[in-house]
């Protein structure tokens, strides 16, 4: 019979195959994580998946130890993931044979983040943007959504409902040539529903899993401890982007693009969020801000990393 440990670590490989259909074959075998690494395309939001589920497990007391197969020293794929720390966060020693160029404008690596540097890795991602000239209206609603989703894993994740005591990891890559840019943040903290119905405070208690996943980007739901905006925000960016929005927390994923769909699917230890959002598609913040408040607090920003820009020159 396999360990209590053995179960979660086969779960939590499951999770990110059937969430995301990821090349990256993976599979348990005793307790050993076996991950294909001679493969055509890798995602940065896959890997982090991967270093988020593994590096929880170690947490948490099992001895997760990882095989690489087929490992081609020179492949893409390996020299990717090596760019993104990938191997460092999973304490695999790797020599790297290339040189590092600076990814600044066009992509983050896998970062750890919490209430130390939070902020400064949320605005990272939106210096990428900016100095790529993508869409301002647009922008201006994505630095809220993005901040929010960030609190929610500091504010939410973490047990006791007390801020700062969640963590997780994000990453962000930019596509110019398809006009795309994708970014992941996920955390192994108590999940939606829990954190959602189990607040002494929140007037949602009676929900099931289910109901809580599915309601978390509905206007207004919170455990009382936020204002139950930015998830809203979010997907009504990504409806009216056409980008792709998705939420897997415990045994539940929400997709929502044109429309919401929410299935059962594999075990994930706490939250993740992605989003996939076309840069060239213009989104009105009139649409989702009834205020201007958040517009000039952007303004306020983009003048300010556009003059820090102008000095390196």
């Amino acid at each position: 019979m396999p360990t209590q440990g053995e179960k979660l670590v086969k779960s939590s490989i499951l999770a990110l195959i059937f969430a995301f259909s990821a090349k990256i074959m993976t599979e348990l075998i005793n307790g050993r994580a076996h991950v294909n690494s001679n493969t055509q395309y890798l995602w940065s939001d896959q890997l982090l998946l991967l270093v988020t589920a593994i590096n929880n497990l170690r947490n948490e007391g099992v001895d997760v130890q990882i095989n690489f197969i087929e490992f081609n020293h020179f492949s893409k794929s390996v020299n990717y993931a090596s760019r993104l720390n990938f191997f460092k966060h999973l304490r695999v020693p790797y020599i790297e044979d290339f040189s590092r160029k600076n990814p600044i404008g066009r992509f983050t690596e896998i970062k750890k983040f919490d209430e130390n540097n939070a902020l400064q890795l949320q605005r990272e991602i939106v210096q990428i943007l900016i100095s790529n000239g993508v869409n301002e209206d647009m922008l201006i609603v994505l630095d809220y959504c993005l901040w929010e989703v960030i609190d929610n894993t500091l504010n939410h994740a973490g047990p006791e409902y007390k801020y700062g005591n969640g963590y997780g990891y994000l990453c962000c890559q930019y596509f110019p040539a398809i006009n795309e840019v994708r970014i992941m943040i996920a955390d192994n903290g108590i999940g939606i529903h829990s954190s959602l119905t189990q607040h002494p405070d929140s007037k949602y208690q009676h929900l099931n899993e289910a109901q809580a996943v599915g309601s978390c980007i509905k206007k207004g739901i919170s455990n009382s401890a936020g204002k139950g905006f930015g998830l809203w925000a979010t997907a009504a960016l990504i409806r009216e982007n056409k980008g792709e929005l998705i939420i897997h927390s415990g045994n539940y994923q929400l997709q929502c693009s044109s429309e919401e769909v929410i299935y059962e699917t594999a075990y994930w230890k706490g939250t993740y969020v992605f989003l996939r959002l076309n840069t060239n598609m213009p989104v009105s913040y009139e649409l989702i801000f009834d205020r201007s408040d958040q517009r000039n607090n952007f303004l306020d920003f983009k003048e300010e990393f556009l003059d820090e820009l102008d000095s390196l020159w």
